[in-house]
């Protein structure tokens, strides 16, 4: 493991130049000029790519070994609301709901994040999440993982929690941001585990450059994914469509 003992110092230095707390969507929030609404949006956006990348986790249960296998499973019942996160103060929650709550107060009904239609971005980063799941080595899988729920906690500490609580309206205790407030602890939880086991996983120099490659473009798609939506509902910029068109 020598020549792979730095990997997770390399993943963590590719989600932190990608690190989308530093997105001026996000920004946004920090002197209350983000509107719910866009806010909203994304919320949806992450539903639709729950509602994919969950299901995904089967190809972990069938191709990882016990200790992955047990770590995916707890993910999936902390998702679900069946069990709390192992810390003291949390009771389960259906992180679905969570979302749908957020979104509500944002002015979306429950069918209109359910049918919301999703930018080509989001499609491209929901698709390669699975792809990765299905197609890539074990240890690959979990660095990518680790890049993207390892990204929660300091999006949710520094910017949306703080702000949502200063200029929203929101205390830490409202349910409607319940979401944020899980997942700065959750998240901890979950991207811990996975960059412990793609350490395990990751056992040769070959694995770690895929992990690396695919880490980057895991973090560009979120990144652009943002971007999508900061372009459509904040800067009101149309989307370039064939003649005759609309979105």
């Amino acid at each position: 493991m020598t020549n792979v003992e730095n990997i997770a110092r390399e993943i963590n230095a590719i989600r932190d130049k990608w690190h989308t707390k530093n997105h001026p969507f996000f920004q946004l929030m920090l002197d209350g000029s983000l509107g719910l609404h866009p806010l909203g949006v994304y919320m949806a956006s992450h539903y639709k790519f729950v509602e994919m990348a969950l299901p995904a986790f089967g190809f972990l249960l069938w191709k990882g070994p016990q200790d992955v296998k047990h770590a995916v499973i707890e993910n999936l019942a902390e998702e679900e609301g069946l069990v709390a996160i192992p810390r003291p103060g949390h009771e389960p929650h259906d992180h679905s709901r969570m979302i749908f709550d957020f979104c509500n107060a944002a002015g979306l009904t429950d069918d209109e994040v359910k049918f919301l239609n999703i930018g080509p971005a989001w499609h491209g980063r929901r698709l390669h999440y699975v792809q990765t799941l299905r197609d890539e080595p074990l240890g690959v899988i979990l660095a990518m993982q680790a890049t993207q729920e390892g990204q929660q906690p300091a999006l949710n500490k520094e910017i949306t929690i703080p702000s949502l609580t200063k200029h929203y309206g929101f205390t830490a205790e409202s349910p409607e941001i319940a979401f944020f407030v899980e997942h700065a602890e959750a998240d901890e939880e979950h991207s811990a585990r996975q960059m412990a086991l793609c350490e395990k996983y990751i056992d040769s120099r070959s694995v770690a450059d895929r992990a690396l490659e695919i880490c980057e473009e895991a973090c560009m798609l979120r990144w652009e994914s943002v971007t999508e939506i900061y372009r459509a509902h904040v800067l009101k910029e149309e989307r370039l469509l064939p003649p005759g068109m609309a979105v």
